[in-house]
């Protein structure tokens, strides 16, 4: 497949976020004439990009032809950590998940972990009849902070020996193929702005991910917001170790620790509508998040920020009550905080957005103009 114009990236990021759109409502947020829309559209339609079909309206007159992404022609894979697994998902370029399976951590080294995790990506593509030469590549979300330069990791509980940098080369090169690897957090910053954001939420996005720690990640003016190590948008560091934080490892000890069974975060859904000890840590937790909210507000100026990670969805949704009910006041005097929603894409974000990360690479704008790191060759799709 040939490069693609910044014009054509910006094209597919608009009927992404914003379709199924009218070609007449793309001229003005691409600055084209009307003619050089329907050729730029033209031309990723004959790519396989696109497809229009008329809006359905319940009143006479001709309707409009509405683009949107094509489902099943462009895919990617993605990998992201649990606590006590891997998931592995394909995305195609709609945002359709076209499957997905879990791969056992249960204390096993990295190597052996990322060999099983391959074999499940091959099983997983053979049941819905695609080849690796299909993927875009594959896209990576792991619970690190990175070293000066992105060159180097400091993992969160998973696998500490990902730390030797011998050991990660090794981890990446298992899968034998295209990789992006990022923080968790970012991905799912990158996964919410494509295929979670909201009509209203603008083009710039702020995202707390709840998980291991308390993460985050931003889209700022459709350009991810990486700092020059890769470490931005971390508000962890507002809650010391130590002390209660609102983390996801947090809420599952302090369910433990009240006798509850929980492991990972995928137990604490069916404690939601009894459990004291689930209640109580809400309210702390969202309590304490909005400083977080205050702080993003004050550094970013975000069109929204979204509550979400690891989480149930209903979670989420609790702790941005929590943070609203909380009253927090702007960053400064005359400025207000900035929306707070729960994430639209839910638990299903890390996946999404870890699949998203080559998809972003190789068809939106935001990519080629933001920071690029930790990346391998991206393979053209036959």
């Amino acid at each position: 497949m040939r490069d693609l114009s910044p014009t054509e990236r910006r094209l597919i990021e608009l009927v992404a976020t914003r379709g199924p759109i009218a070609r007449t409502d793309l001229s003005g947020p691409l600055g084209l004439t009307g003619a050089s829309v329907t050729r730029a559209v033209a031309s990723l339609e004959d790519l396989g990009l696109f497809d229009e079909r008329p809006e359905r309206r319940g009143v006479g007159g001709q309707p409009k032809r509405l683009l949107q992404l094509r489902s099943g022609r462009f895919f990617a894979a993605g990998l992201t950590f649990s606590r006590k697994c891997i998931e592995v998902v394909v995305l195609d370029l709609a945002g359709t998940i076209v499957g997905r399976t879990d791969v056992r951590i249960e204390q096993q080294p990295a190597l052996a972990v990322a060999e099983a995790a391959s074999t499940a990506l091959d099983r997983l593509l053979a049941t819905h009849g695609l080849e690796r030469s299909a993927l875009v590549g594959l896209g990576c979300a792991m619970p690190v902070n990175f070293g000066r330069g992105g060159r180097t990791v400091t993992a969160h509980g998973v696998f500490r020996e990902l730390e030797d940098p011998t050991i990660m080369e090794r981890f990446l090169a298992t899968f034998e193929m295209p990789m992006l690897l990022e923080n968790d957090g970012n991905t799912a910053a990158i996964g919410e702005y494509v295929y979670g954001r909201e009509r209203e939420d603008g083009e710039s996005l702020f995202l707390l991910h709840i998980a291991f720690g308390v993460g985050g990640g931003a889209v700022i003016d459709g350009v991810p917001f990486y700092g020059v190590n890769g470490n931005a948008c971390l508000p962890g560091f507002l809650y010391p170790e130590g002390s209660p934080r609102p983390s996801g490892v947090d809420l599952i000890e302090t369910l433990a620790d009240a006798g509850y069974d929980v492991a990972d975060f995928n137990d604490i859904e069916h404690l939601m509508n009894d459990c004291p000890s689930l209640d109580a840590w809400i309210a702390r937790a969202g309590s304490q998040l909005a400083v977080a909210v205050q702080a993003a507000t004050g550094f970013l100026d975000p069109s929204v920020i979204v509550v979400g990670g690891r989480m149930p969805t209903a979670v989420n949704s609790r702790l941005v009550s929590h943070i609203l009910k909380n009253a927090v006041e702007g960053p400064s005097r005359g400025v207000c905080l900035a929306p707070v929603r729960a994430s639209a894409l839910g638990p299903e974000g890390g996946a999404l957005g870890a699949a998203c990360l080559p998809l972003f690479a190789k068809f939106f704008n935001g990519h080629s103009r933001a920071h690029q790191f930790r990346s391998f060759p991206v393979f053209e799709p036959q």
